[in-house]
């Protein structure tokens, strides 16, 4: 499914952004990358995506939640999570957000791709 549904995908890891990055432009998502959630964030500001995928196995669970409490104040976009199991039993209980959606690793490019088109079909549907 390609989209021209602007996704916003974050990623502190090098090696993983890369692997997301070159699997969602091989799909033809409408991706721009951020390596952090400072850049995230600076990104969210200027312009808001339709969603935001937030690969945060290496980043802090209580910035993971900031981030979206942060993104919920700024705009309605939905953020899927990529957690690992102690993350996401912390974002669980900390979580303001009712956009953030969470996935647990190990997870799949395709299950991570059925994922962001599943959101972007919701979204669809809402308009």
């Amino acid at each position: 499914m390609s989209t021209d549904k602007l996704i916003y995908l974050i990623c502190a890891a090098p090696s993983e952004r890369d692997s997301l990055t070159k699997y969602f432009q091989k799909h033809q998502f409408n991706c721009q990358v951020f390596d952090g959630l400072a850049s995230g964030r600076e990104g969210v500001a200027a312009k808001s995506p339709h969603l935001i995928v937030l690969a945060g196995s290496s980043l802090p669970s209580p910035d993971i939640c900031k981030f979206g409490a942060f993104v919920e104040e700024h705009c309605e976009s939905p953020i899927i999570a990529l957690l690992t199991q102690l993350q996401m039993s912390i974002v669980s209980e900390m979580a303001e957000s009712e956009n953030l959606w969470t996935a647990e690793y190990p997870i799949s490019l395709r299950e991570i791709r059925a994922s962001v088109n599943e959101a972007l079909e919701e979204l669809e549907a809402e308009e």
